[in-house]
């Protein structure tokens, strides 16, 4: 069998170091947050149900600024939709993250107010 060339040797040589450097330095996109709420629903009770999307498969964490309480939600059909009840007053500040594979996301704010399909049941309520 023949041998390639020495200078044919160094260029795939060069092409393949090339290549793998590219493949390990090339950015990862950081994990999104949820989007924010589709829906948000006041209870009698003071609690809301707020519901919204996520990556199928994730946790989502959704946590009252105020009181510092909330809830998790696991999508383990991986559905891409989560649930999750939290007391709070309306206009309080609350914020969602999610994770998946070991990996966490940036926090989507919001408040609560009641919505449906991401619209203000009364656009005025909350407003500064």
């Amino acid at each position: 069998m023949a041998r390639l060339p020495q200078w044919l040797r160094f260029g795939m040589g060069a092409a393949l170091f090339a290549l793998a450097a590219a493949s390990c330095l090339s950015p990862t996109l950081p994990l999104p947050p949820p989007e924010e709420p589709s829906s948000m629903t006041a209870g009698a009770d003071g609690t809301w149900e707020v519901r919204g999307t996520c990556l199928e498969g994730a946790q989502v964490v959704v946590v009252n600024e105020r009181t510092g309480r909330g809830g998790v939600y696991l999508d383990r059909e991986s559905l891409g939709r989560w649930v999750v009840k939290i007391d709070g007053n309306a206009c309080d500040v609350v914020e969602a993250t999610q994770s998946l594979a070991n990996e966490e996301s940036g926090a989507v704010r919001f408040v609560l107010r009641e919505t449906v399909d991401g619209l203000p049941v009364d656009p005025a309520a909350c407003a500064p």
